[in-house]
């Protein structure tokens, strides 16, 4: 199994599609095989890819972190899948009214289907963090019967980021760490990660065409340069946009870690 593996990934890896990959397959707990190819690190410097390499892990972040957390309130009864986001914060009431009786419950955001748009740049519509739960709750709604009613989207995870902040009276980052990280004596998973470890970890891209792109395509108005829009590559901090913009921390991207805590991780599944 190794070798069919790790011969298709390098496959994929010298026709460019991507610069490195590690992997770790397992059964029943047990690792049954695992490899690094490539090279983590292509500029300013060429680094190669261990087991040990330490990855964005972007929207795993959404499972490993926030639906983790989540899970562990709903054990500790803590939070109710069929409780509406108005119960949580009384304060969006003005909103929720004005949208007809509209409102939202935390099985929803979990599950992709309370009719949120997929993405939107916060960077280029909040002054700060602190402003976003209020936008996302402002904003118009995709309601299009002929869509499906799932819609994979950050909004949702997002949005719970504040929720799950709220319960705790502290940053998920930190949330994670008391709860996740440490009982499981991870090293290598984080939040911002530490500068030292750079070298550990992978590169990402230059900037975030992708981010760019999609902004051109739904009509905002970029400023360049913009913060947002980094013009460097983006080497030991995270490359999602709107992650960024919140400092680094979310629950739906922002967590960095090695294939083999994230295997950790999981089998808290």
């Amino acid at each position: 199994m190794k070798n069919q593996i790790s011969d298709f990934l390098q496959s994929r890896i010298d026709a460019n599609d991507f610069p490195s990959a590690v992997y770790l397959v397992a059964e029943k707990g047990e690792i049954i095989c695992q490899d690094a190819l490539g090279f983590a690190v292509v500029e300013p410097e060429k680094i190669e890819a261990r087991i040990d390499t330490i990855y964005d892990l972007a929207s795993l972040t959404k499972v490993l972190v926030t639906g983790l957390l989540c899970a562990k309130l709903i054990e500790s009864g803590k939070l109710e899948l069929g409780r509406t986001i108005d119960f949580y914060f009384p304060e969006f009431d003005i909103y929720i009214n004005q949208k007809n009786g509209w409102d939202t419950s935390i099985r929803e955001l979990l599950t992709h289907s309370s009719d949120f748009p997929a993405w939107k740049p916060f960077y280029l519509l909040s002054e700060n963090r602190s402003e976003i739960s209020t936008e996302i709750i402002r904003m118009s709604l995709d309601w299009d019967l002929e869509q499906p009613i799932v819609t994979y989207s950050d909004l949702n995870f997002i949005f719970l980021t504040f929720l799950i902040e709220k319960i705790y009276d502290k940053g998920i980052d930190e949330i994670a760490r008391k709860k996740v990280f440490e009982p499981l004596k991870l090293k290598s998973t984080f939040f911002n990660p530490p500068k030292e470890l750079q070298a550990r970890i992978a590169a990402s891209e230059k900037g975030n065409e992708f981010e760019k792109q999609t902004c051109v395509e739904q009509g905002y108005v970029i400023h360049i340069p913009h913060s947002a829009f980094r013009n460097r590559i983006i080497w030991g901090e995270v490359h999602d946009g709107n992650c960024y913009f919140m400092n680094g921390v979310s629950g739906h991207a922002g967590l960095f870690s090695t294939a083999g805590e994230v295997f950790k991780i999981a089998q808290q599944f």
